[in-house]
């Protein structure tokens, strides 16, 4: 028999650690202020997807010699990406709290991680993160054969996001996501689902995360919603409109002890136990006939 599966979905830039682009741009002459501006206002003049239109002020910087956003230099920099307290060392122990705790270990629950981000993929394949996750989805470049970007090649929008968070549902791998696009509409009934959404746990800290965490929420999963350490709480009461998270916001503090940390593996030992009486139920009914 298949072992049951917790999975928590991430998004990364100011969820787990500091905005991708804000901290690639801070390493150049690129003033910030200016990019941002440059980004809305394509946005708001043409209609520009927010990703797609910072993608592309990207490609443009890296073709003036302003900016070296090669696969190697993204991934470089990612290694000095700046993580939230507690990370990556929580991704661990959560998993030795799943596999320990008296309360849930008879389960023998898998515990996976995922990122679905509108920031830059290959940083956050180069941090310290990376090794922990079971897959990472974010914005791309297309390379040629010298390592140069071209074009963009993923762009991760709002409802591009509940995409892939369907593909975790679903089971389907991680790269079929990406190379067989048109497997996220195949029909799966809930019950041959891998992952159910009640048990998948979405942690999100602005807009871009609405249409997941509403869909995590209809489902029966649970919504969290943080702030970043450096931020105000605006952005998560945002979130807390319409009901979008479950709990939260909580600002993302990682480390043991912290708010964060407890509400997770509250919720890690609720759905646990839900799954066992899940089971039990099940085995009585074979039982009975």
């Amino acid at each position: 028999m298949k072992k049951p599966v917790i999975a928590i979905v991430c998004d990364f830039d100011d969820t787990l650690g500091i905005d991708t682009i804000g901290f690639l741009l801070s390493t150049t002459n690129i003033p910030l202020d200016k990019f941002w501006q440059e980004t809305k206002d394509m946005v708001r003049n043409d209609g520009w997807d927010p990703p797609l239109a910072y993608m592309h002020q990207l490609l443009e910087c890296s073709k003036r010699g302003e900016v070296d956003i090669s696969k190697k230099a993204l991934n470089n920099w990612g290694k000095k990406l700046p993580l939230f307290p507690g990370l990556p060392k929580a991704f661990a122990e959560l998993h030795d709290y799943v596999k320990n705790s008296e309360m849930i270990k008879e389960a023998q629950i898998e515990l996976e991680f995922y990122i679905i981000s509108g920031g830059l993929e290959e940083m956050i394949l180069g941090s310290s993160l990376s090794k922990y996750v079971n897959g990472v989805f974010g914005c791309s470049f297309a390379y040629d054969k010298e390592g140069k970007p071209y074009a963009v090649k993923t762009a991760v929008t709002f409802t591009e996001k509940t995409r892939y968070l369907y593909g975790i549902n679903k089971g389907i791998d991680t790269k079929e996501l990406r190379t067989h696009p048109y497997k996220i509409d195949t029909v799966v009934e809930d019950k041959n689902r891998r992952i159910p959404f009640k048990q998948m746990i979405y942690i999100g800290d602005g807009p871009s995360d609405i249409p997941s965490l509403s869909a995590i929420s209809q489902h029966g999963g649970t919504g969290i919603g943080v702030v970043s350490p450096h931020k105000t709480f605006r952005k998560g009461y945002e979130l807390a409109k319409g009901k979008r998270i479950t709990v939260g916001p909580y600002t993302a503090n990682f480390k043991s002890g912290s708010d964060m940390r407890k509400v997770l593996e509250e919720t890690i030992l609720r759905i646990g136990l839900e799954i066992i009486e899940g089971k039990r139920r099940s085995s009585e009914k074979t039982r009975k006939g």
